[in-house]
């Protein structure tokens, strides 16, 4: 049975896919020839001749393999092509995967700086919140959106150097990643779109405030947990700074079999050198995300108070 094509846009890429993308509204656009094409067939089981082989994944130049067991099969080839071979998951489920990590392989096959991390639009430029799952990035990036500033990206931030060198974050999709505690600590109003896996408290949230086109990056705020009650920012140094990037690399691991790891090397130490970057220590629990929201635009009101008034017509 032939399946429909759904048509989206996502990381300033044209994608067709006829699987229904869980994040990624359809676009409005005319109809062009897509940047990246999905289709549903028999996966390899291998890759002819993997340069990184680990578990479940294997990479080598153009070329990427993932398996998630009673999941799906996914190949994806040279920053254009993903081939999807469901085994036991349903549309969601096999989305989930397709959105996230395979993705994330076909934006580093394009060159794409994959950086795991949240991103909001101010006047200034996009703010950028770094860390590790579980750090707090997508509920500070909600409470930032709950006062009136746009969403550019939620997870998985994608940035590129322009066409002058400075580092410039793509919009993803208008939909956040919100634990249930979150979502009832926010005040939470707008519906959600289920979970975002099955077994898992971790919710789909539509945001309507999105903008949709990319944006120079002004700043980075890295999350970390620490021991106490109180909230810390302190500014870090660049070298600080390009070791926090290479750290909160999103799949860094892929990036050696697929040849891109000098790439991504130069891009990171011209984002470090550029892009003012901030360490902030918050409370391991419980997160208290409007205080965190508060120093933080306290932070950007120290830099500039127009960094902080959200834009006007935000997009979306």
């Amino acid at each position: 049975m032939s399946r429909s094509l759904h048509r989206y846009t996502a990381y300033g890429l044209r994608v067709q896919s006829p699987i229904a993308l869980p994040f990624v509204p359809a676009s409005s656009a005319p109809h062009h020839e897509p940047d990246v094409t999905i289709h549903v067939g028999a996966a390899p089981l291998a890759l002819p001749a993997p340069v990184d082989k680990r578990g479940h994944w294997q990479s080598a130049p153009g070329a990427f393999l993932l398996n998630v067991d009673g999941v799906a099969r996914y190949l994806v080839r040279a920053g254009r092509n993903i081939l999807v071979e469901p085994r036991g998951g349903g549309d969601g489920d096999v989305g989930v995967f397709l959105a996230g990590s395979v993705f994330a392989a076909l934006l580093q096959q394009r060159g794409v700086v994959t950086l795991h991390a949240s991103a909001i639009e101010t006047p200034a430029g996009a703010v950028l919140f770094l860390g590790r799952s579980g750090d707090g990035k997508s509920s500070l990036l909600a409470a930032m959106v709950q006062r009136g500033h746009a969403m550019l990206a939620d997870d998985v931030t994608g940035v590129i150097l322009d066409s002058g060198g400075r580092p410039t974050a793509l919009s993803a999709f208008p939909c956040a990643r919100l634990w249930a505690d979150a979502l009832d600590e926010l005040g939470w109003q707008a519906p959600t779109r289920g979970r975002v896996q099955k077994g898992l408290e971790k919710y789909l949230a539509p945001v309507g405030r999105f903008r949709a086109t990319p944006l120079a990056v002004c700043a980075a705020y890295m999350l970390t947990p620490s021991p106490g009650s109180g909230i810390e920012i302190e500014p870090c140094t660049r070298h600080a700074t390009f070791e926090r990037l290479l750290k909160y690399t999103y799949r860094r691991r892929y990036l050696s079999g697929l040849g891109q790891r000098p790439a991504h090397f130069r891009a990171v130490a011209a984002m470090a050198g550029q892009v003012p970057a901030f360490r902030v220590k918050r409370p391991e629990h419980p997160l208290q995300i409007n205080a965190l929201a508060d120093e933080i635009e306290r932070s950007l009101c120290e830099r500039g108070a127009e960094t902080v008034s959200p834009a006007a017509g935000a997009s979306g």
